[in-house]
């Protein structure tokens, strides 16, 4: 992405000053989302001899970003500067803070192999722990709800299921859950019996006809209402994976086992955003569902289950 370094006066709309420009910010100029929405300003509070304010009056500036994660702290004059333009109207945003407004989901950055820029991200769920523990109460209402609706359907994916292929109508399978404790999912099977594992992949040929029919209406994944009603799941998180899987994503990315926080869900953040996803945006994924856990509210719960309703409208598949 092309940033801009210097003062112009054409196109003051949607313009931000970034001071200070490091990994978060970095990271944040090499997505999309950024560039629909703003225009980017960066200030290096150690080189740059104009003050904020020239900044913020001639460019029209009405968001600063400030990079806190490589500094120690900020000279008195750019601190001032800033609390100025703070009373003058300006929004002012920690990078970190202003990565989650932009793209909705957390910012992970990894140094290197063995390092990782750490910011508050040890503390998320702490806010919210009585609202999770409500949750319990919603997730068995909608089950019971649901049940009427879902029950035929079950039955007509199983006897599908039975009459277009051999082998068990059920799948059951053992997943990683809050805490990191097993427990086994219940899915209707929409592959062949036989098969050697593995990730599922786009035209995977192990998917029987009726089974990428079931997975298209989600009509597999029914049967976990009675993972909900056991209290293994909620209808709303982070999707649960194999423990196999689990131990390949943490080598990747220390942070994985924080997304086991709370209960895994049916549907989730992470998978309205990336309905496609593959195994190349676990990274995405694990920045969206710890963004999840943060933000958690009843409205977004609301927003992930119309986008969930859209996915299945629409036949959008994992």
């Amino acid at each position: 992405m092309k940033v801009k370094t210097y003062l112009k006066v054409s196109n003051p709309i949607n313009r931000c000053l970034f001071i200070n420009v490091s990994d978060i910010s970095l990271k944040l100029f090499r997505g999309k989302k950024l560039r629909k929405s703003f225009k980017v300003v960066r200030y290096n509070s150690g080189k740059n001899r104009k003050s904020i304010l020239e900044y913020v009056n001639r460019l029209n500036i009405k968001i600063i970003v400030i990079e806190t994660s490589n500094l120690n702290h900020l000279p008195e004059n750019l601190t001032n500067d800033i609390i100025e333009a703070r009373l003058n109207g300006v929004r002012v945003y920690d990078a970190q803070e202003f990565y989650e407004k932009v793209n909705r989901r957390i910012p992970l950055v990894k140094l290197n192999s063995n390092e990782y820029l750490a910011d508050d991200i040890f503390s998320i769920g702490l806010k919210h722990h009585s609202g999770l523990s409500s949750k319990r109460i919603i997730d068995v209402a909608i089950a019971l709800l649901l049940l009427p609706i879902a029950l035929p359907l079950v039955l007509l994916g199983c006897l599908l299921t039975f009459i277009s292929s051999s082998g068990k109508v059920l799948f059951v399978q053992e997943r990683i859950g809050v805490s990191s404790k097993k427990f086994k999912i219940y899915k209707i099977r929409t592959m062949k019996s036989k098969h050697n594992g593995g990730y599922t992949t786009s035209n995977d040929d192990r998917i029987t006809i009726i089974g990428k029919f079931l997975r298209l209406s989600k009509i597999d994944e029914l049967p976990q209402l009675y993972n909900i009603l056991k209290g293994d799941m909620s209808l709303i998180g982070p999707r649960p994976e194999r423990p196999e899987f689990v131990d390949i994503y943490k080598e990747e990315n220390a942070y994985f086992d924080l997304r086991h926080i709370i209960k895994p869900g049916v549907t989730g953040w992470a998978q309205v955003n990336l309905p496609k996803a593959t195994p190349e945006d676990n990274l995405k994924k694990l920045e969206y569902d710890l963004y999840y856990i943060k933000n958690y509210s009843p409205k977004l719960d609301i927003e992930i289950i119309l986008r969930t309703i859209k996915v299945v409208l629409t036949m959008n598949s994992n």
